[in-house]
């Protein structure tokens, strides 16, 4: 893994966040989103900026690997199981700002 320098980091990760979706789903809470936000604070001077190198390596290796599917593709699952039996989709629909929502609404009316 080698050692970039803060501008290289900037460009790289730019480019590293574009591969990256944000789900919409989950406006404000999304793993994305939040990434994208933490670094836009670290690096607000663009390439420019005076940051830990050693930290942004690291960061940048980690990111990479969690986007290109490394481990999942290494080590395949032999059985999609979710430990609620919910199917992926439907845990999707239900972690999603919308239905979050609605719970509390519900909640609300409840008491």
């Amino acid at each position: 893994m080698a050692q970039r320098t803060a501008s290289q980091l900037y460009f790289d990760l730019i480019r590293l966040f574009k591969q990256w979706p944000i789900d919409k789903s989950k406006t404000g809470r999304d793993l994305g989103e939040c990434l994208r936000h933490q670094f836009s604070q670290a690096f607000i001077l663009g390439e420019n900026s005076q940051v830990d190198c050693n930290e942004w390596n690291r960061f940048y290796d980690n990111m990479k690997l969690l986007i290109s599917n490394d481990i999942k593709n290494r080590y395949p699952r032999e059985r999609n199981w979710t430990a609620s039996g919910l199917s992926r989709e439907h845990l999707h629909f239900l972690l999603s700002n919308k239905s979050l929502q609605a719970n509390k609404d519900f909640m609300k009316k409840m008491k």
